[in-house]
């Protein structure tokens, strides 16, 4: 499963001056980040063109606590786990409101989140005792540090059919600094089974879209940016920067909530 990475920029203003006065005028640009644990309780650069196996163990455990150890980062441990630990960096000058869009394919996703053949981790971050209550722990950052859109909306990307979710930061990032991660990792349901005939999970026979290649299978993921100045939310920035309804992949959105 090759699982891409793109990362957008917008400057929503541009560099002005004249004879009398001269104006000078900050940058705004993003760095998507994607990695993955190295074994060795650190972090390296996420690597391209995974192999997805039906999970085995529980999705929801957790490393441990030791922030000295980077490997400790609330990641489930099971086997076949694939870490996908995203985050997005401001490398401009100004603050800005970050978005993060995160596309599956929609043969592989479901209304009913029991129901996904591929599933996702959101995003968590670690608490210290004295953050939460003398009880150090991983937490979810979903609807803390980033605020999903409750339903995603449809989009077409290479012919094939996806189901967009996309979060805002909860608040605009510092030039310099880095969100909390938008996701953790990935991975394929364990009822999922490749038979003679097509691909199976939860019993049911697949219904894939016309072309689709199970070696080229891929969730792309997205982030863009907008300067904080002058704007009071992440949404008012996206919608007079990008207009609403935004499909960073071009094309119509459908069933946008």
């Amino acid at each position: 499963v090759a699982i891409l990475a793109v990362g957008a920029s917008l400057a929503y203003f541009t560099d002005t001056d004249n004879a009398t006065n001269t104006f000078t005028v900050g940058n705004v640009k993003i760095q998507l980040i994607e990695e993955e644990r190295d074994g060795n309780g650190g972090k390296k650069e996420f690597t391209q063109n995974k192999k997805l196996y039906p999970i085995v163990g529980s999705a929801q455990g957790k490393d441990g606590d030791d922030q000295s150890n980077l490997d400790a980062i609330g990641v489930p441990v099971a086997k076949n786990y694939v870490d996908k630990i995203v985050t997005v960096k401001n490398t401009g000058s100004e603050a800005a409101y970050i978005r993060a869009y995160f596309a599956i394919p929609a043969a592989l996703d479901s209304a009913d989140p029991s129901k996904n053949v591929l599933h996702y981790n959101d995003g968590n971050r670690y608490l210290t005792a004295e953050e939460n209550n003398n009880k150090p722990g991983w937490f979810s950052t979903a609807g803390y540090e980033w605020k999903w859109a409750e339903t995603p909306f449809q989009a077409t990307i290479d012919g094939i059919k996806y189901n967009v979710y996309y979060a805002d930061f909860y608040q605009a990032v510092p030039a310099g600094e880095t969100t909390y991660r938008f996701l953790t990792g990935v991975y394929l349901d364990k009822s999922f089974d490749m038979k003679d005939d097509g691909a199976y999970a939860f019993g049911q026979k697949l219904t894939l879209d016309e072309g689709w290649d199970w070696s080229k299978v891929s969730c792309p993921v997205f982030a863009v940016a907008v300067q904080a100045e002058g704007f009071g939310s992440a949404s008012e920035a996206m919608d007079a920067a990008f207009g609403t309804n935004y499909n960073p992949w071009g094309g119509a959105a459908t069933n946008w909530q």
